[in-house]
């Protein structure tokens, strides 16, 4: 009797505990659908947008399909070509190399090209003007098209993560050397997405932006060829591909880290700033990450100077790279605009100190030139202070090319090239500024121009010569600096190198001489107050919050 009430008593239980359960699940699942509500809410409105029309797309579902039929493909075949060998021979690197082919494909060509379509569409639809005048920051949408690229890449990982891992089962594949190819293909992916973001914004001109398209993506397709060597290495030679050589990896991974982070920061804000208005503030932020590029250049450089016994030629190497890359910014630093809106005026350094030490960093062509000329400045010193450190104070044996005059006077006179081809360039177009607008693509290739003409017709002028053909170095090259500074270097008589070290920077100063007055003019911008207007406006988009109790004594009763 006892037994029989227990088991009905236990029969009623269970649908109680059923409900229960069900109710509980039932719970979890509104708190989870609450949260993901509230998340969609927090998350960027682009990301969302952006991430609903890639997944929603016809070429995301075609390509979804292609990867998994190429798994499914290559499985089936490699499997097959190995036949009974799978059983007794490590043959995990083989099927790893396909796989990677499969996934380099959509990660090194479709999800880029997916993000440097998703800019350019939006402006060949016209939806861009109304985007932009939305309360989204240029920052927020550059961020949401690449948010939309990562979605995209986590999609495919989990299609193809997998299928390497079933490589593992294979032998002849470390879990170490999967996880490193697939970092490292996530940050080459996220790469060259931020690449076709920041091309798609260079122009508005569709004509340009099919010459730019085609640029793409041949680069893209390249980039997919050396994935497939990386993925075909990775492979067959397993973890000495990508990493196993000890410190020495860890020290090139840094590098490439530093690299890396910075020229992706250095293309995130250029993008941002292409797309923001142009009475905004555009220059600043590129600066900035310009000065911290160039630090951690030199800090890397430094650590190579020291382990290589204080070498003359790390800081040979370091004042070219620094020269081309100083170069190549200074094109598009006196590209900007010569105005100044009042709404960056009113963002300017106000103290004594600020104005002082942050001038430089303010917009205008002027002030980006003294920008240019102050780093490669303070780089030409570094090196000086290297050079005299390795020379005194080091133990260092001499006798080899080049040597410390040859260096010193090279450093000099790429010095000196920088600075007068870079002045020039400021000079003509605020030449061409006064008859005609000149955008930054004009300016760019302006300077472009200058420094061809000053390549080619020296060498056209030679090439046509009897006289001067044969000759290894004439004057009349005076304008080239590749063929002058490598004159020096080489070995040039110690008479042309005292020539053009007292020509070439003699020209240079000049030239900055006669743009001081452009300089000084920039430099004298101060800071504006703010009209009424401006400051209505800003109270009531950023109202003061309220003031609240600092103790319990203020609390009221």
């Amino acid at each position: 009797m006892t037994t029989d009430a227990a088991t009905i008593e236990t029969r009623s239980a269970e649908p109680a505990t059923a409900g229960a359960a069900q109710s509980r699940v039932a719970a979890v699942w509104s708190a989870a659908d609450r949260f993901l509500s509230h998340a969609g809410d927090w998350l960027n409105p682009i990301l969302v947008k952006e991430t609903r029309q890639a997944l929603k797309s016809s070429q995301f579902t075609i390509t979804f399909v292609l990867v998994l039929a190429a798994c499914w493909i290559v499985t089936i075949g490699v499997v097959a070509y190995i036949g009974p060998r799978i059983f007794y021979s490590a043959e995990g690197g083989t099927l790893l190399a396909w796989y990677y082919a499969v996934l380099a494909l959509p990660l090194l060509v479709v999800v880029p090209l997916s993000a440097f379509r998703s800019l350019t569409a939006e402006r060949e639809d016209n939806t861009y003007d109304l985007l932009s005048i939305t309360t989204l920051r240029p920052r927020q949408i550059i961020s949401g098209k690449l948010g939309s690229a990562i979605a995209q890449m986590a999609v495919y990982f989990s299609v193809i993560t997998p299928c390497l891992a079933f490589t593992y089962l294979l032998r002849g594949v470390d879990l170490p050397t999967i996880a490193t190819l697939l970092l490292f293909t996530f940050f080459w992916s996220l790469g060259l997405s931020m690449v076709g973001i920041l091309l798609a914004t260079l122009t508005t001109q569709r004509f340009v932006q099919v010459f730019v398209l085609v640029g793409f993506v041949g680069g893209l397709l390249f980039m997919f060829y050396c994935g497939l060597w990386l993925g075909y290495y990775a492979g067959y030679y397993g973890r000495s591909t990508l990493w196993g050589v000890g410190n020495e990896f860890w020290i090139f991974l840094g590098v490439v880290a530093t690299l890396y982070g910075t020229f992706f920061a250095l293309a995130y804000f250029a993008a941002a700033g292409m797309i923001t208005f142009t009475s905004e503030n555009r220059s600043t932020p590129l600066r900035a990450c310009m000065a911290v590029q160039q630090a951690a250049f030199v800090g890397w450089m430094a650590a190579a100077w020291i382990s290589d016994n204080f070498g003359l030629e790390v800081v040979l190497v370091m004042a070219i790279i620094s020269g081309i890359y100083w170069y190549a910014m200074g094109t598009m630093l006196t590209a900007e605009r010569p105005t100044m809106s009042q709404r960056v005026r009113r963002r300017l350094p106000q103290s004594f100190f600020g104005r002082m030490f942050l001038s430089w960093f303010n917009p205008g062509p002027a002030s980006g030139y003294m920008f240019v000329i102050a780093n490669i400045t303070a780089v030409a010193v570094l090196c000086l202070l290297a050079i005299a450190f390795g020379e005194f104070i080091a133990s260092r044996s001499g006798g080899g090319r080049p040597t410390v005059v040859e260096v010193l006077d090279a450093m000099f006179i790429g010095w000196g090239y920088v600075v007068a081809y870079l002045g020039v360039g400021v000079l003509a177009i605020s030449a061409l500024r006064r008859i005609a607008t000149v955008t930054m693509l004009a300016s760019v290739l302006i300077h472009l121009l200058l420094l061809l003409a000053g390549f080619g017709i020296p060498y056209a002028v030679k090439s046509m010569s009897l006289e001067l053909r044969e000759a290894d170095y004439s004057f009349l090259q005076v304008t080239d600096p590749v063929f002058s500074i490598w004159h020096v270097l080489d070995g040039g008589t110690t008479s042309d190198a005292s020539v053009l070290l007292l020509l070439i920077p003699g020209v240079a100063i000049c030239v900055l001489l006669l743009n001081v007055p452009r300089i000084i003019r920039e430099l004298r911008v101060v800071r504006e107050a703010a009209p009424a207007r401006v400051l209505q406006d800003e109270a009531e988009l950023h109202p003061t919050p309220a003031s609240l109790p600092q103790n319990p004594w203020d609390e009221p009763v």
